[in-house]
Order: C-alpha cells, then structure tokens, then sequence
C-alpha cells in the first residue's frame, strides 16, 4: 500500500484585498469535476514549498514567492500542505497543464478562475483558508 503515498502541496493565491482567490477546475477520472486550489505531488527530493510553486507555475503560469506554511489535511495518498504565496499584484493567470496529463487521453486540468471569496467560502480548502487568515466571507 505504500507504493500508493505521494506528499502533496498547495499553493493560495489571494488578490484584490483578499476578496478574491485563485482555483483550477479538476476533471477526475471517474467523470465529475472541483474547484480546487492549484497543487499537486511532491516530486523525489521535493519540499512542500518548493512543490506548491513549481505546482502553480505549471498550472496557472504565476511565478510565487514566499511561501508561508498555513495548514495540513488528509487526502486519498496522505497528507497535503498548503501555503500562502505571493505573486505580482500585474500578473496574469493563464491555463496551464500536469505534466502527469502528457500523452494520456484524461486532461485533468481544465480551467483556473479567479473567485469572490464569499461564493467559495464553503469548499473545504477555502474553508480553511479562510480561518488560518482570520478572513470572514
């Protein structure tokens, strides 16, 4: 069962006086979709922080910096960290891929937006978020 642990990171983007965040829409495999915050695996030799830059670069083509830890929470192959990241203020977030989705006929990276925070308040990643900021919706 080991084979199937893989340490994740996430990356929060917050813009417009933190009224706004930054998720990517997931289509999984067994057909339904998530707003998500951009993330994925750790790679061999990876730090968490290290992973949710190179993960929102990939994803959304935003450069992060300074990552600051914010919470851990379980997921189907252990545990992910999330981390507040800064990007330029001008920056613009475009589609990006998974490099996992080369090749596969499954994209499951199909959309980035950014959104009010008080509409997305109650996914679970906002969520906590949300009370590692003390930021009300």
């Amino acid at each position: 069962m080991t084979q199937n642990i893989r340490p994740r990171a996430a990356a929060v983007v917050l813009r417009n006086n933190n009224s706004e965040i930054l998720l990517v829409l997931h289509h999984w495999r067994d057909g339904s979709e998530s707003w998500i915050l951009p993330g994925g695996g750790l790679n061999p030799g990876e730090r968490a922080e290290e992973a949710a830059l190179r993960e929102l670069f990939e994803e959304t083509g935003l450069r992060g910096r300074n990552p600051r830890f914010l919470f851990e929470s379980a997921y189907d192959k252990g545990i992910s960290s999330t981390f507040l990241v800064e990007v330029d203020h001008n920056a613009q977030a475009i589609l990006g891929y998974d490099p996992e989705d080369e090749g596969q006929e499954h994209i499951m990276l199909q959309g980035l937006a950014w959104f009010p925070i008080a509409d997305v308040a109650e996914l679970p990643e906002v969520q906590r978020t949300l009370e590692c900021l003390c930021i009300s919706p």
